[in-house]
């Protein structure tokens, strides 16, 4: 099989310039099947980056996928630059009340990919989707433009207007589930002796489980300036709450989080409690999407990363599963026997098969194991305990 850059007509179009779209761009331009990217934001930086995650056990996949050039830049993306990852890197869980380790996860290596090198179309809200008789797929855009490909892929997260196509003969199979826990979330600047104590307990991270149900996260999300006063965290709370909460402005989001920390020791308590006033913050509630068979219509509209398993957060599966989605295609798509439609066809409803079983057991095994962490009977038994975040802690209990 051909695999010069360019050198297939086959054409695909993947929605949604997140790290899954970035990555299958990668895994196609690899094989020489010419890729394009349509992100509905008009510029990379239209949001402000208000997220960061973990590789975690998918680094080997990702460097399958990913140039070597550019794989070779992954540690000077971090949050911050100067850390060195290593085998020992951890990542500690604690008792918020006592300050007690209660288990220090194995996370070798933590930063964020950034793909350079594809075509990525900005401002390009997807509307619609048609397949047309001739075998190609149209895409229709707010703009009132349209792009036809071989295959569209929805990468564009767990809102995915392509899932909403691919479920369109079901629709409820398409809506995120609620879950029982609410999370608190905001990106702050903190005291800056606060500041050096929480990078005292790890440089990059720390989560906190107590008797009460409250989980805690500070992360590191800026912190190239020497002073201490500049670094940013992320900083978030979550916990069980049947009722809707209320909770509406940025002052009401801080002031609960601050009335649900008194409890916990130092510095837990004053991560949150020295945020400032007028801090812009976030309150959800959890949501996840069991994956489950899609009609791809012959292999022509397929689904990656969140639009096929939107998972809750506390174990930071979401990425690796996103990478593993783009190994398996690549894979798949390594294995064709030509670059023919009906080859590329082939190859997306192989990598399906893998998808849908494996997408499920990830996102049922997280809800479980977030349920679990906000109960402190069950808590020492839950995935995030007992395998941290391994893949094998993905895997349901056997009944």
């Amino acid at each position: 099989m051909a695999t010069a850059e360019g050198s297939s007509p086959l054409r695909v179009l993947i929605i949604g310039a997140g790290s899954a779209g970035l990555l299958l761009a990668q895994a196609f331009k690899k094989v020489g099947i010419n890729a394009a990217v349509f992100e509905k934001d008009a510029s990379p930086t239209a949001r402000p980056r208000d997220w960061n995650f973990g590789i975690y056990w998918a680094q080997s996949p990702l460097e399958d996928i990913l140039p070597p050039k550019l794989h070779a830049q992954l540690e000077t993306v971090q949050t911050d630059a100067s850390y060195k990852p290593n085998a020992k890197s951890v990542m500690p869980i604690i008792n918020g009340v006592s300050g007690e380790l209660l288990r220090a996860l194995d996370t070798p290596l933590r930063p964020a990919a950034e793909a350079t090198g594809i075509d990525v179309r900005f401002g390009k809200a997807l509307v619609s989707i048609q397949v047309k008789e001739d075998g190609l797929v149209e895409s229709i855009f707010a703009d009132g433009n349209t792009e036809v490909g071989n295959l569209v892929i929805g990468a564009e997260g767990a809102h995915s207007v392509v899932r909403d196509f691919l479920f369109e003969s079901s629709p409820e199979d398409a809506k995120l589930l609620s879950c029982p826990i609410v999370v608190s979330s905001c990106l702050a600047k903190l005291d800056p002796q606060v500041a050096l104590d929480i990078r005292k307990i790890n440089p990059t991270y720390y989560m906190t489980l107590d008797p009460t149900g409250l989980m805690s996260w500070a992360s590191v999300h800026d912190c190239a300036s020497p002073d201490p006063a500049e670094w940013t965290f992320c900083v978030l709370l979550t916990w069980n709450s049947a009722e809707e909460t209320g909770l509406k402005t940025d002052q009401e989001i801080l002031d609960d989080m601050r009335a649900r920390v008194q409890h916990l020791a130092y510095p837990f308590k004053e991560s949150v409690t020295t945020i400032p006033s007028g801090t812009r913050c976030w309150h959800a509630r959890l949501t996840y999407l069991p994956t489950k068979p899609w009609d791809s219509r012959g292999g022509l509209v397929t689904l990656a990363g969140d639009a096929a398993h939107s998972m809750t957060f506390h174990r930071g599966q979401g990425l690796g599963n996103a990478i593993t989605d783009v190994a398996e295609l690549l894979k798949r798509l390594q294995e064709m026997k030509s670059l023919t439609p009906a080859e590329l066809a082939k190859a997306v409803q192989e990598y399906e098969k893998e998808v849908w079983p494996r997408g499920h057991e990830a996102v049922m095994a997280n809800l479980e194991n977030t349920i679990a962490l906000h109960n402190w009977d069950m808590m020492m038994q839950s995935a995030a305990i007992v395998s941290g975040v391994k893949r094998e802690g993905d895997k349901l209990p056997s009944s």
